[in-house]
């Protein structure tokens, strides 16, 4: 079975060796990555990690939109990852992109093996035909990019917003599973209809194929039992959910058992989970 590997930035795991041969699902590089020389890429401690021969995804979440990725550091990331011949795709988080990348250096490898490269973010990949950051229309792309967490963050504009909001409806569509999604500081209210409205004013509409959903307020903010069984009610229609967390606002000190909750409860939902600070 693979192992997800985490190298945070000022983390001791820096200092570690990662064993090439151990199979290794996911490389997530957070706020560690400094740039590629060529052969390695080089971590914000200074140290470099070599080559991983059994990585299938990797992604570089910098943590901060001004830290822009250059086209040669794309392209660095695409040849060290199809070193591995288990690598299927890299993600690209929190950074800026270049508007393109010239399709004429992407390696050959990474065409005949189907590698996405993914924005998550913005909820594009790039086409490595034309070079264009693009939405996903083909099954295994939009697969891919629901098998990890996606975030609709206040601070997104709309146009970000409404691209992650069409990916989410074409897998619930498609009835492809949607591993996470996490509202940070952008969810407002829920609507007669039962869908999430977002403080954008944007409508994120039920999910049918959603495991786990991330709702994150504003410190202290207070949601009421109404608005509780709304968010119940919504991902209850999602016959694939999991998991629940509410952060940083203050909730009624008991909810009553209701339809929503009962239907939870009896699917064996283990994780309605609460978190208030």
């Amino acid at each position: 079975m693979g192992k997800q590997t985490y190298i945070t930035r000022g983390h001791s795991l820096q200092h570690n060796t990662v064993h090439s041969q151990i199979p290794i699902s996911h490389l997530n590089l957070r706020r560690s990555f400094s740039g590629f020389d060529g052969k390695d890429i080089r971590l914000e401690s200074g140290l470099c990690l070599s080559s991983l021969s059994s990585v299938e995804k990797i992604t570089i979440n910098e943590g901060r939109q001004e830290h822009e990725l250059t086209e040669e550091e794309v392209i660095g990331l695409i040849n060290y990852g199809i070193k591995s011949t288990r690598f299927k795709a890299l993600w690209l988080h929190n950074c800026k992109l270049p508007s393109s990348v010239n399709p004429d250096i992407f390696p050959e490898e990474a065409s005949s093996r189907n590698i996405i490269v993914i924005s998550s973010g913005e909820a594009l990949y790039l086409d490595l035909k034309s070079g264009k950051w693009s939405k996903p229309n083909d099954i295994n792309t939009i697969t891919e990019m629901c098998s990890d967490a996606l975030v609709i963050n206040r601070d997104n504009s709309e146009s970000v917003q409404k691209s992650l909001i069409d990916l989410l409806l074409e897998a619930s569509n498609r009835d492809i599973r949607i591993h996470r999604v996490s509202l940070v500081r952008s969810f407002s209210k829920i609507n007669e209809d039962g869908n999430i409205i977002l403080s954008s004013g944007l409508s994120l509409p039920i999910l049918t194929s959603i495991e786990r959903m991330h709702i994150q307020t504003e410190e202290d903010e207070k949601i009421n039992i109404h608005e509780v069984n709304g968010i119940l009610n919504y991902v209850q229609h999602s016959q694939r959910f999991k998991k629940l967390v509410l952060s940083d606002c203050l909730l009624p000190s008991s909810i009553p058992i209701g339809p929503s909750l009962s239907a939870l409860k009896s699917r064996g939902v283990k994780g309605v989970v609460y978190f208030t600070y």
